[in-house]
């Protein structure tokens, strides 16, 4: 691979820690435009002055990346807007997910209002780490003064004795919260908005003579609304920073190994609220040196003041600098500037990103979408100016968006991040679809043609093709490809089942982060996978893919569950022979002299094609991470990297495609066949299946046995996928079973929360397939499933009956794809999950197949399914 698109891929795709963000607003109150204006976005105007943010570039260049959320035809500002109302009615969880895919982690200050926001635990539904509070102080000390006052403060009192008395509950109050704040586990760090209130100038030592303080705190009572009290006079709200400090500081001297806490200062940029001169974190310096066993983090990246802000970071080991809230508020051109000068001298391990997301998710995904793009620009130029290698930029990137946060607020947080988990074409998933077009054809610039695929229900390809300049337009939306309904009902020979309509059709939306340039075939063109949309715009409930996605992404809001797939593709090289006497055509093994990691004679004469295709893939970024003989004669088997289960199975589409394609080169056929000879074993496409955390994997396996015969509907999808589940052949044997390193089990338990699903092979929809394994096992956690199977050691099919039962094994694999079907017809809770329109078509048009393949005899059969498969 590339090193420069190793780089690229792991700063679009490693997962990061939010370190600043807020609360999210309800449903009820996402389109309330009134109270909070959607410009907000991208400027920190307020009232008439924000009337004038649709002229800006932050909100026209944000307006064209949102319309690609909303999948809007035009970057009109109104259009755009109307767009996302849209959304938020029909899917507000669902634009959330998406609008914080990639988020590991928020740490969230959830003071900045109390009014129509989500309550702090809901945000743990869309991200894979629980959130975390970052306390507001200032926030604090009007809740402690609104205890003391309940009923407000009598602004015609002068007794002095009563206000000291309020002042020493105040003061108890407050150190009594945030003491407990220190002491509470879900809390990470504090936050001061002084910066807004009276300045960074802050006082750094109390006064012998609390009389200051006392008049402070006076004048903030006086100026309290009933018993709301807002704390903005400089003597009181510079104590209460010193205060915070004073106990962090102190609880790092009592405890050196315990929780650190940092503090959190806005600097720089925000509303009209601040001065901007006492916005520039200098003013800090005398602070920061006061405390030095105390974390500062200053946030908003101080802007404009970036490189006094840097200048501390880099000069005081005890402060970090915050990247956030200039992604989107400021040009692209501002953004780079910005990284570069606070990488000028900043250490990179004293960077943090943020969002400041708050509100909208809009808010989260420009600031991630466009801070990834100016990272990319900026890490990318140094590496080919020679200022960084690409280890060290790698290692940049990741500390920023991860390890530093991780670090600093002692999250302990671990993930296994390997570039090779996303598909060799992620580079362009933070890309809009036209910068992903433009950005694929600058790497590209020979390729003439798009094919635009989809994957039926008889898991046959189709595809689509395009001369650049039409698909140019398909991606601008200035064009949709319509294709009939009658598709999710039609056979391998395009015969549509009785039950087909001719009428209505759903449209291709491509995927961009799926461009690939096709390889080893002579052809000047690339691959793109799609999306099935309705007339609006909507999911089709019958796009394999789109199923794959949302069953992936409901384990992980709902349970929390996050998913890796691999796959091994197993095929047999057959040559085409014509017979003498009847000039038929057969295909016949390549080798003979063969078995399984063995390297005979024949094998070798396969080294260099079995080489090219390694090579063949490597140009195109899938990397295999072993390849070797397998068992029958002429089988070879590739096993890919992992990613998530879409990324994954894209993977492994256009994997064999490529295997396909080099192997015709030279004139062999490569096929899927589950069994095509029956004296040798059989070829399958084994899946590696991984949850993380592990804690409910016993519920997500029991889930996925309990439906086992069920879901081999999809897994094991034509009677002869069957002639290969037989004991002796290590394909899984013929029970319901699991076992650890048991290779004669239908599921072989790797580790915690992997296994490897060994009942599944080359002739299912693999989007199909994973969707209803990964169903299976969320049914199993929702229910919180006990595991009844015990872990089986032998091949269940040698075992006595008593012995079986003993391990809970009581159930028989299927025999037939019809009696698969009629389980998979019977299981109300998976249809429920996988949706029953699609499972009812998918059953007629599996039922139609096997009438259809029964009619043949057994030899033509079978070279009918080598030459599709």
């Amino acid at each position: 691979m590339d090193p420069l698109t190793s780089l690229r891929r792991l700063i679009q795709t490693h997962p990061l820690i939010d370190n600043h963000a807020h609360n999210l607003l309800a449903q009820a109150a996402a389109s309330n435009y009134a109270k909070y204006p959607f410009e907000q976005i991208t400027s920190e105007a307020q009232g008439p002055a924000l009337h004038n943010a649709p002229s800006t570039l932050p909100l026209q260049r944000a307006a064209a990346q949102l319309a690609t959320l909303y999948d809007c035809p035009t970057s009109e500002w109104d259009r755009v807007k109307a767009a996302r109302d849209q959304y938020v009615e029909r899917d507000y969880d669902g634009l959330i997910r998406r609008c914080l895919e990639g988020t590991h982690s928020l740490l969230l200050d959830d003071l900045l209002t109390d009014q129509d926001i989500e309550p702090f635990a809901w945000h743990d539904r869309f991200t894979t780490a629980p959130t975390k509070r970052i306390v507001r102080i200032e926030v604090v000390a009007a809740q402690v003064l609104a205890s003391i006052l309940p009923n407000g403060f009598d602004k015609t009192s002068s007794d002095i004795t009563v206000l000291r008395q309020y002042l020493d509950q105040f003061r108890q109050g407050f150190n009594q919260k945030i003491s407990e704040a220190i002491a509470d586990p879900v809390v990470v760090g504090f936050k001061s908005v002084i910066c807004y209130r009276t300045g960074l100038n802050v006082q750094v030592t109390d006064d012998e003579d609390d009389g200051t303080l006392l008049e402070s705190f006076s004048r903030t009572l006086s100026q309290g609304s009933g018993s709301t009290y807002r704390v903005e006079d400089k003597p009181l709200n510079d104590w209460l920073v010193r205060q915070a400090l004073n106990q962090l500081q102190s609880a790092k001297e009592s405890d050196a190994s315990g929780p650190n806490k940092p503090l959190q200062l806005h600097t720089g940029l925000g509303d009209n609220d601040i001065n901007l001169i006492l916005s520039n974190p200098a003013y800090l310096q005398d602070l920061v040196a006061r405390y030095p066993k105390v974390d500062f983090v200053l946030l908003h990246s101080a802007y404009p003041y970036t490189r006094e802000a840097g200048y501390l970071a880099c000069v005081y080991p005890n402060v970090y600098l915050d990247l956030g809230e200039v992604f989107p508020m400021v040009s692209r051109d501002a953004q780079e500037s910005i990284i570069r000068e606070s990488l000028e001298i900043v250490p990179t391990s004293r960077l943090l990103w943020s969002t400041d997301g708050h509100f909208f998710p809009e808010t989260y995904w420009l600031a991630n979408k466009q801070f990834r793009d100016a990272l990319e620009k900026v890490l990318v130029d140094y590496v080919n100016q020679g200022d960084h290698n690409i280890d060290q930029a790698k290692i940049a990137a990741a500390d920023i968006l991860f390890h530093n946060s991780n670090r600093l607020y002692s999250l302990n947080e671990t993930i296994t991040y390997d570039d090779r988990l996303v598909p060799a074409v992620s580079t362009l998933s933070g890309l809009s679809s036209t910068d992903a077009l433009e950005s694929f054809m600058h790497s590209n610039p020979d390729v003439k043609y798009i094919w635009m695929q989809f994957f039926d229900y008889t898991s046959t390809v189709r595809v689509r093709m395009f001369p650049i300049r039409e698909f140019a337009k398909i991606v601008r939306k200035q064009r949709r490809i319509g294709i009939c309904t009658a598709t999710f009902l039609m056979l391998q020979s395009d015969t549509v089942c009785p039950e087909g309509s001719t009428t209505g059709q759903f449209y291709l939306e491509p995927d961009l982060s799926t461009l690939s340039r096709n390889v080893g075939i002579d052809s000047k063109s690339a691959t793109v996978m799609t999306w099935g949309r309705s007339e609006e715009g909507l999911e089709v409930e019958g796009c394999p893919r789109t199923l794959l996605r949302r069953v992936t992404a409901d384990l992980r809001a709902k349970h929390g569950i996050n998913v890796l797939c691999g796959f091994e593709i197993e095929v047999i090289l057959l040559k085409c022979v014509t017979k003498p006497d009847t000039d038929e055509e057969e295909f016949v093994p390549c080798v003979r002299n063969h078995s399984w990691s063995q390297m005979t004679r024949d094998t070798r004469r396969m080294v260099p094609l079995l080489e090219e295709i390694v090579d063949t893939l490597a140009s195109i970024g899938i990397d295999l991470e072993q390849f070797h003989a397998e068992s029958a004669p002429g089988q070879f088997e590739f096993i890919l990297p992992p990613g998530s289960p879409v990324a994954a199975v894209d993977t492994l589409l256009k994997a064999r495609q490529v295997v396909t394609y080099v192997a015709e080169q030279h004139g062999y056929r490569a096929t899927l066949h589950p069994r095509p000879y029956s004296h040798a074993a059989g070829s399958a496409a084994h899946a590696h299946v991984s949850v993380t955390p592990a804690t409910q994997e016993e519920s997500f396996l029991a889930g996925v046995l309990k439906h086992f015969t069920s879901l081999t509907a999809f897994t094991l999808s034509n009677d002869v996928s069957y002639d290969r589940m037989h004991s002796g052949l290590w394909a899984g044997s013929e029970w319901v079973a699991w076992g650890t390193q048991n290779r004669e089990t239908p599921i072989r338990k790797i580790s915690a929360g992997h296994w490897e699903i060994k009942a599944l092979d080359g002739l299912s929809n693999m989007y199909l397939a994973m969707a209803a394994i990964l169903a299976a096992g969320f049914l199993g956690v929702q229910e919180k499933l006990p595991l009844t199977l015990q872990d089986c050691l032998y091949d269940a099919a040698t075992l006595s009956e008593a012995d079986r039962s003993a391990l809970g094994i009581t159930t028989q694999i299927p025999t037939t794809l019809t009696q698969s079907l009629d389980n998979m017809a019977s299981d109300k809770a998976l249809r429920d999950v996988l949706g029953n329109t699609l499972v009812e078509n998918y059953i007629t048009v599996k039922r139609a197949e096997i009438k259809k393949l029964n009619a043949m005899e057994a030899e033509v059969r079978r070279k009918w399914l080598v030459e599709r498969y």
